[in-house]
């Protein structure tokens, strides 16, 4: 399942907003989609330190809490990934932001979906069964709420029963962090993706080493045991970090590239959470 084995390494000059001395090899970067470039604000007149100022204030943040770093890698943010362990890796940019927004619009797909459906899903967006198996290797770090789990641990497919797939110890030891019920007033409760990273939020192959002894949190994840790829892709993670990380770089670069505003399209906006007309469509 490998993707090329020749590598290039790029001068540490062109990665783009990295935490850490490394190298990037050619296997990790894809062409970016016209308009999108390396240091896109570098070349900019009006904000030419933007990616030393964000890398730092990106630094600072995760420093006093690490948690950030699965809040981000859900936004596709480089900087606090590497400062976790994970693969450093050229992010192009030139992004412009979007006008509309709508709860009906949100494209992330259940966490419990079958391995077809999630691969059908990778592939109606240009990415394949080894972007699918790489990029659920986000899951070795951050948190889930109970009631995404709750069908495999109380009721899977309608039957009264378990997820026959879970380990029987690991089910139990969910159980007593997930409740079949909370009391009133009682939140949600969160619980690790990864008992192994828990608080740290580090990225390591661990993720796939659960998944082999059926350890999974999430369903989706408990599927790549079930076909051949996606198995042949898990043993191979979990059998050493130095792919995982590179594979990973590529995948997130591919995922990155999806259907982004340039130019004319869309906005820079003042404030990250409203668009500048202060009227979301």
């Amino acid at each position: 399942m490998r993707r090329g084995q020749k590598r290039v390494f790029f001068p540490l000059l062109a990665i783009a907003l990295c935490l850490c001395i490394a190298n990037v090899d050619a296997g990790t970067t894809l062409q970016p989609p016209v308009k999108l470039k390396w240091h896109h604000y570098r070349r900019a007149t009006t904000c030419k330190y933007a990616e030393e100022f964000v890398r730092h204030q990106v630094e600072l943040f995760w420093k006093e809490d690490r948690s950030i770093t699965a809040k981000l890698l859900r936004l596709l943010y480089s900087d606090c990934f590497v400062t976790a362990g994970g693969p450093a890796y050229p992010v192009f940019t030139g992004r412009r932001d979007g006008v509309i927004s709508k709860a009906a619009m949100v494209d992330l797909p259940s966490p419990s979906i079958s391995g077809g459906e999630a691969l059908a899903y990778f592939k109606s967006r240009g990415l394949d069964v080894l972007d699918l198996g790489t990029l659920l290797g986000a899951h070795s770090m951050g948190r889930t709420h109970c009631r995404y789990i709750l069908d495999r641990l109380y009721n899977f497919n309608n039957t009264g029963k378990p997820d026959p797939s879970m380990n029987k110890a690991f089910a139990d030891q969910m159980r007593k962090q997930c409740p079949q019920r909370t009391k009133k007033g009682q939140s949600d409760p969160l619980v690790f993706l990864n008992p192994e990273s828990s608080s740290k939020y580090t990225f390591t192959e661990s993720f796939y080493k659960r998944v082999l002894s059926y350890q999974s949190v999430l369903g989706v994840d408990q599927q790549l045991l079930f076909s051949n790829d996606t198995l042949q892709i898990t043993e191979e993670f979990a059998g050493g970090f130095e792919y995982l990380r590179r594979s990973f770089a590529l995948s997130m670069s591919r995922m990155g590239n999806i259907n982004v505003l340039t130019g004319n399209a869309g906005e820079i906006r003042q404030n990250c959470r409203y668009i500048n007309n202060g009227k979301p469509q």
